[in-house]
């Protein structure tokens, strides 16, 4: 960590930065998960410390070494008889600056090895559900999809959310307090807004949508934050390590939340499984690939049944239920299709 960043921290943490220094600090924070979890850190140890903080490792050595040229001041002003009141006062001045030194290093070492508690809310297939988070930011939850806090949420100067699979964020407002996404590859970083992130582990795209306020995304591999206004989507290939930027209409972004299904050149693969876990069901495909068929349509509060009609129409497949599992059989060539 370089002289620059570790200013605009300090500056952060004792409430003196400015608008340079925080944008300094706001693109390094979302350039990687580490970054973040770096700073929670020096944030509990300025806290311990009031305005100590510390870059380097705990280091007891130092602290010795320190404590042993203490006990050669204090031998030499012995030698000076006139001087006792001089003596004692620098034992206990220098004795209580070390002490207090060693303190802090041996608690924070305590606080850095005490395991973290984080708060884990899932949504299970077919269903969608409503979360709270401590700092009243609200969170709609898709099936199949869970995020992970910490339990002092609102004690960190970052407000970190772990995501697996697909959710919409109405986020309190809060500039001293970014409010951080981390999603598997990618970070997405705000203040206060709406937005949508999807990040499923099987599916090859992550998407983040705005729909109120702007956002700041990072990959991987671009650390350079790409920064979102409403209507504006930021698409994420995972296999090919690109990242495209659209337009899309607001009310597309959290539309999920109300029933409705939108499928945009969408691998049929991952359509069977966005069905899966919506309905609720389990759906074979056997041996047939149907990773290069794509779909476009929308259905609004359909039922399965409705749903599959269109899909046998489109792709001239068979389904059969059999319990809650749905097999899938037969299809059109889909080299061309687009």
């Amino acid at each position: 960590m370089d002289n620059k960043l570790w200013d605009c921290i300090t500056k952060r943490l004792s409430a003196e930065e400015t608008a340079q220094t925080a944008a300094m600090l706001d693109a390094w924070l979302a350039e990687d998960a580490a970054h973040l979890e770096e700073y929670i850190k020096i944030q509990e140890l300025w806290a311990l410390s009031e305005k100590l903080p510390v870059q380097e490792p705990l280091d007891f050595g130092w602290v010795k070494d320190q404590i042993s040229e203490t006990s050669l001041v204090l031998q030499l002003a012995q030698t000076n008889k006139a001087g006792l009141w001089w003596k004692y006062g620098l034992a206990a001045a220098m004795t209580g600056i070390f002490l207090l030194t060693g303190l802090f290093y041996y608690r924070s070492a305590q606080i850095s090895t005490q395991p973290e508690k984080w708060v884990l809310k899932s949504a299970g297939a077919g269903k969608i559900i409503k979360v709270l988070l401590p700092d009243s930011t609200t969170v709609w939850l898709n099936s199949g999809s869970e995020i992970s806090y910490k339990d002092d949420f609102k004690k960190d100067q970052l407000r970190l959310v772990k995501l697996s699979g697909e959710a919409y964020f109405e986020v309190t407002h809060d500039a001293s307090h970014p409010f951080v996404v981390s999603s598997s590859g990618m970070n997405t970083t705000v203040y206060g807004t709406s937005f949508n992130v999807r990040a499923y582990g099987g599916e090859q795209l992550m998407v983040v949508a705005v729909n109120s306020g702007k956002v700041g995304v990072t990959t991987t591999e671009n650390k350079k934050a790409v920064f979102l206004l409403p209507s504006e989507k930021l698409t994420y290939d995972r296999k090919k390590a690109k990242t495209e930027k659209t337009i899309m209409s607001k009310n597309d972004v959290d539309s999920w939340v109300s029933g409705e299904l939108i499928f945009e050149q969408t691998p049929f693969n991952e359509v069977f499984e966005t069905l899966a876990r919506k309905y609720n069901l389990k759906i074979k495909t056997g041996k047939v690939n149907y990773t290069d068929c794509k779909l476009t349509a929308r259905f609004r509060n359909k039922s399965i049944h409705e749903v599959l009609k269109t899909l046998n129409l489109s792709m001239n497949i068979q389904s059969k239920f059999v319990g809650q599992t749905i097999y899938i059989e037969g299809g059109a060539p889909c080299s061309s299709t687009k």
